[in-house]
């Protein structure tokens, strides 16, 4: 493996600077470059690609090779940050790990980490014990106009002092409103902190503390029609004026402590074995407009826009408003929506903040040993140990003015058929909600792995010639639901109490042969094979309140081969891949309104099955001792293999709505991130501690993500002409983008210490129309009955790239 040397970046964002359903957010903020001097050492990137990709190309939804973030690990001093019911990563953990010094180790694609095996996506695995950081001091100050106006951070360490201890600690923080999309802000603080002992020559005991307090303002997906309406590609429908000042609709808080305890045996030069216990804790509150017997707050909802009135003169009316940015029309009506829970007296709100709140409770242990056999070969291995219990309620925010609400069904109020069934718990029936008290819904999943894994990495005695590694995991997984509530629709055990447990066993083989022609030259052949368990929000059918989970669960079958070439020279180093994976057997579960049977509907997906194929190319080129060029550009073919098969039922009785069917997705590509990218960055190192670069970026191929809905038999048979057809079943594809960055950077030496002015502008071009990410709702629009009833695809949403942007930090390391 070839090297290519960068400074690793800190700072980390989450998916709610989009959308709540991201399933992998940018991982680094743009801009932070000269940051990294104050948080951790000089890193090894595998690849010229890995370090450009990190950092260029945030302007669209980029997930390296088209994978799902559930396929890519990311830990800490061993102990994983993934969130197994849900595929996703703690993000806010990693926040408060990443604005922490220390070191970082990458592993690209298929390759097998230092304390784990991985899959097929990559690893990162952070390390954040005092004893293994150098000794250092910084203080920062970071000034911006996307997301944050700004903020500060310091920190330090000790290193290894007198007595055989070490301290390292570090705080930031970053606040203010977002210059160019109304609505959206942070306020956003890390805390760290981390002690470690040396107890005579061959023990090291170690605690640290992160945390990551954060809240924030969410951004909306919006249509076309309200873009164009407001000839505002930002437009942002999460929120209002409400007395005379901005107030978010849908905001983010989270705090989750992480706390470490470890320790470090290192027998002799041969063998080493860490072991490190932890505790995640807390919880994370994503807040939305929630009404009861009342209209949609939400100003974009698709029966406001001036396009869906049959009416001529409303719908002029209408687009007028609209275009004359008329906020009571445009944004949230915080006025309108206080008048209506005022008007009368003790009488439950019609409209409410509810706030969808995760409380975890994670214990790990993780204990791997390396042994140095003879030679440069080694075994590795460990177990895992993982219990979590995570609870799901909903709990109440905001009034608004109201006296309470009732904790009852309100869809269900005047149904015709359950009308008499409207309570959410029957234990508690007709209870009165007070703000801070939970009511909708409220349970608990439970989760616990066990596993093992070793490695055996092998070369052959010369210096170069034949080498590889092979090695498995093993791993029993099981969860359950435990509801609290039991729901009137779903009585007994159906909804209160726990579901059955659901058991799978993970297995997963990894090997490697390579050869290397010299020390700089080099090609490898990994592969990889095993089932991965799937994750609890894909298997429980409506989780909020029953126990019912898809008719057969089962584990994804995960299947991945890459080739790897490296040549490294004196001025020129060269790293290509090509790769091809596939995953068979996913599960889904959708939860909308279905417009063809007039009902809020589950819908389960089985047999979803998705091939990833596609090359990787990163090249360093060293003009001259103070110019550099480096590229990177991938091609990929990333689509769905099969035609899942599709369950809808009621949300209310699980009658059956459409059993049976089949979703026709096979051969569509999976949106998500574009398959086409491009990077090329000149970079030049001038004496007296200056740097400027300046990189060209470019995304293509980006492709909506697609609805299963509008590709059901149930729906085609809707489409009247040839041209509703196409309608329904072309996806669409995104204009190509091209981005410029500027970055500049200037070090001052001050005796022993330095300070660092740096700073980013992002698209130099102040491109407004680059389309971030969109999808394609579930819902139907439905006009007409009986013989005459057609249906059309709603409105796609779409999030937009920011303009031109900048990014200045004042670093000074002492």
């Amino acid at each position: 493996m070839v090297p290519s040397w960068l400074f690793a970046q800190g700072g980390v964002t989450t998916t709610d600077d989009y959308d709540a359903g991201a399933r992998s957010p940018e991982l680094f903020q743009p801009g932070e470059e000269a940051e990294a001097l104050l948080l951790m050492p000089l890193q090894a990137y595998p690849s010229a690609f890995s370090s450009l990709s990190d950092f260029n190309f945030s302007f669209v939804r980029y997930n390296r090779r088209g994978y799902d973030s559930r396929y890519s690990m990311l830990a800490v001093d061993g102990i994983a940050l993934d969130d197994p019911l849900t595929g996703n990563q703690h993000w806010n953990v990693l926040n408060a790990v990443t604005n922490a010094p220390g070191p970082l180790f990458l592993a690209e694609g298929g390759a097998p980490g230092e304390r784990m095996l991985g899959l097929s996506g990559g690893i990162r695995e952070y390390g954040r014990l005092a004893g293994e950081q150098p000794k250092r001091a910084y203080a920062g100050a970071m000034f911006t106009d996307r997301r944050f106006r700004g903020g500060a951070r310091m920190g330090a360490a000790t290193g290894w002092m007198k007595g055989g201890w070490a301290v390292s600690f570090s705080g930031s923080r970053r606040w203010g409103r977002d210059t160019h999309i109304d609505g959206v802000y942070s306020d956003n603080w890390t805390v760290y902190g981390s002690v470690a002992r040396k107890v005579g020559p061959k023990h090291v005991l170690s605690a640290a503390f992160l945390m990551a307090p954060s809240d924030q303002g969410v951004r909306g997906a919006a249509t076309l029609e309200a873009f164009g309406l407001t000839d505002d590609p930002l437009y942002n429908p999460y929120w209002g004026y409400q007395d005379g000042r901005i107030r978010s609709s849908r905001t983010r808080k989270s705090q989750q402590p992480l706390a470490l305890l470890a320790w470090d045996f290192t027998l002799n030069d041969d063998f080493r074995l860490q072991t490190t216990f932890s505790y995640l804790g807390g919880e994370s509150c994503y807040s939305a407009l929630d009404w009861h017997s009342a209209s949609n707050p939400m100003p974009d909802y698709y029966r406001y826009m001036p396009g869906y009135a049959a009416n001529p003169e409303v719908a002029a009316a209408v687009r007028e408003a609209w275009e004359s940015r008329d906020p009571g029309v445009t944004q949230v009506n915080w006025d309108e929506l206080y008048y209506v829970n005022c008007h009368g007296t003790a009488t439950p709100a019609s409209y409410a903040v509810g706030g969808a709140v995760t409380a975890n409770r994670c214990f790990q242990f993780v204990s791997s040993f390396e042994y140095r056999m003879s030679g440069l070969n080694r075994l590795r291995g460990g177990v895992q140990i993982r219990n979590d219990r995570t609870s799901r309620y909903q709990r109440l925010e905001d009034l608004l003015g109201g006296d309470y609400l009732l904790n009852v069904d309100s869809y269900l109020i005047d149904d015709e058929y359950y009308g008499d069934k409207i309570q959410n718990d029957l234990q508690h029936p007709n209870r009165r909600v007070g703000v801070g008290e939970r009511y909708g819904y409220d349970y608990d999943l439970d989760y616990s792995s066990y596993g093992a894994w070793v490695l055996a990495d092998l070369h052959s005695a010369r210096e170069a010639g034949l080498y590889g590694y092979v090695g498995g995991r093993a791993a029993q997984v099981s969860f359950y639901r435990d509801g609290r509530y039991e729901k009137e629709l779903f009585p007994g055990g159906r909804s209160l109490g726990r579901s059955d447990r659901l058991s799978f066993t993970e297995y997963l083989l990894k090997g490697g042969i390579g050869y290397m022609f010299t020390p700089s030259h080099s090609i490898e052949v990994r592969v990889a094979y095993g089932d991965v368990a799937p994750v609890a929000d894909a298997v429980f059918l409506a989780p909020e309140y029953q126990n019912r989970t898809i008719a057969d669960p089962r584990p994804v079958n995960l299947l991945s081969g890459e080739v790897c070439y490296r040549l490294s020279l004196r001025s020129v180093e060269i790293g290509l891949s090509g790769y091809v994976t596939t995953t068979r057997g996913e599960s889904d579960v959708r939860h909308y309104y279905d417009d063809l049977a007039g009902e809020f509907s589950n819908m389960e997906l089985s047999a979803i099955d998705k091939l990833y194929v596609g090359a990787e190319l990163g090249v360093t080129v060293r003009l001259t001792d103070r110019w550099s060029l480096r590229g990177a550009a991938a091609f990929s073919d990333n689509t769905y293999l099969s035609d899942p098969a599709a369950d809808i039922y009621a949300d209310r009785d699980n009658r059956p709505v459409a059993v049976g069917a089949t979703a026709y997705l096979k051969g569509y590509k999976l949106g998500g991130s574009p398959q086409t990218v491009a990077s090329g960055e000149l970079r030049y190192s001038g004496r007296r501690m200056w740097t400027a670069a300046v990189s060209v970026n470019y995304a293509g191929r980006n492709y909506i993500d697609i609805s299963p809905v509008r590709r059901m038999r149930r729906v085609l048979d809707y489409a009247t002409s040839p041209e509703a057809l196409q309608e329904m079943t072309s996806q669409e594809q995104f204009g190509d983008a091209t981005t410029v960055n500027l970055f500049l950077s200037k070090t001052f030496r001050l005796g022993s210490h330095y300070l660092t002015l740096s700073g980013s502008v992002n698209n130099l071009a102040n491109r407004r129309r680059i389309v971030y990410s969109g999808y394609e709702p579930l819902r139907m629009v439905r006009t007409g009955s009986g013989l005459d009833r057609t249906v059309a695809p709603m409105a796609s949403r779409y999030y937009h790239a920011y303009p031109r942007t900048y990014y200045l930090t004042l670093n000074y390391r002492f």
